[in-house]
């Protein structure tokens, strides 16, 4: 009888340590989001990156559309000059002249690459002689491809004939050049331009990964792998390069994960609160870079996969499984989209013939 009182005494004494855990870690949570939402960004803290500071050149690849095409307009409104990579010349004459209108007095080089290119030496030796003699602060590896629907891993990389073919599209070549797109690129642009900013000992790299690492993504599942790598390249190179002193670089390295964005890849046209647009979103992850190495970028992104971890954590596979039911879903209506456009494409050169 004489243990009761000592057992619930225990016991209180486990709950009590238990709530403070609780209160602890809410309270710790809320306080960081505080910090790198609010004050880190602010003047008062100014914990962001000075970009202008960090050279006078910014080299963004992808550069001609969506989250590409905003970081280089934004950079360029920090006061930076430009390199915009891509492969279609025209869209990159275009982009050039709408940011030179935008902001007068700002240079704009255009380099055109192709990244998906299997000749990677020639695509490297072409980009060293086009950046040679400029001071780079500021890299944005951007490009990147991903299916052009969700897709079974075998089914993927089948021959397709000329239907849904090309650079971006399902067939023997597209695991490679995405590899090529989201992989070799990255990794090649730091090896290029990093050794000038360890030279001047400032610099700033941003990498665009995707939520999709973070989350399941079936039927995307060479797309998140690969994502998956530029999280944990980008993470570990900042451990390497971003310190002071005489191991360090001073050189921020940063990785963002971007859920939907209203860009031309995720194919969603209308922004809401959870989909911005792209200039929305580019807005608010330059005021993470500094302040967070791996991040969404955009705080509603960052609730969402919060979110999903605590669905996962009290059921991973049912999660799982109404992620792919969702990505069956889009496949079954983006199959009978191509199946329509191809069969009024067949109706429209029967008429012509």
């Amino acid at each position: 009888m004489s243990s009761t009182p000592t057992t619930n005494s225990l016991l209180e004494k486990l709950g009590l340590l238990l709530v403070a855990v609780v209160v602890l870690r809410v309270t710790r949570t809320a306080l960081r989001l505080f910090y790198r939402h609010v004050l880190g960004p602010s003047a008062l803290c100014r914990g962001t990156v000075d970009f202008a500071k960090c050279g006078r050149w910014a080299a963004v690849t992808g550069a001609t559309d969506g989250l590409g095409k905003a970081y280089a307009r934004q950079l360029a409104s920090r006061g930076m000059d430009l390199v915009i990579i891509s492969r279609t010349q025209a869209k990159l004459d275009a982009t050039a002249d709408e940011i030179r209108t935008e902001y007068p007095g700002r240079q704009v080089k255009c380099v055109k690459a192709d990244f998906t290119d299997p000749d990677t030496d020639a695509v490297f030796g072409h980009l060293t002689r086009e950046l040679h003699g400029l001071e780079i602060g500021v890299l944005v590896n951007n490009v990147g491809m991903s299916y052009p629907y969700p897709e079974y891993f075998l089914k993927a990389t089948e021959d397709r004939g000329d239907k849904d073919t090309g650079a971006g599209g399902h067939g023997p070549a597209m695991f490679d050049n995405m590899v090529r797109c989201n992989i070799t690129s990255m990794v090649n642009m730091c090896r290029l331009v990093m050794p000038g900013m360890v030279e001047r000992r400032r610099g700033c790299v941003i990498n665009i990964g995707s939520a999709s690492s973070e989350i399941p993504s079936p039927l995307l599942t060479m797309y998140g792998a690969t994502k998956k790598f530029v999280e944990k390249f980008s993470r570990d190179l900042n451990t390497e390069y971003s310190g002071g002193g005489k191991q360090g670089a001073n050189i921020t390295v940063q990785c963002i994960m971007p859920g939907f964005v209203a860009t031309k890849m995720s194919k969603i046209g209308r922004t809401s609160w959870l989909v911005p647009s792209p200039d929305k979103f580019v807005r608010s992850a330059l005021q993470t870079t500094g302040l967070e190495t791996v991040t969404t970028g955009y705080y509603p992104h960052t609730l969402m996969i919060q979110a999903i971890g605590l669905a996962q954590s009290v059921s991973e596979s049912m999660m799982a499984r109404m992620v792919m039911n969702n990505m069956l879903g889009t496949r079954a209506r983006a199959i009978r989209k191509q199946a329509k456009e191809q069969q009024l494409k067949s109706i429209g050169e029967a008429t012509t013939n």
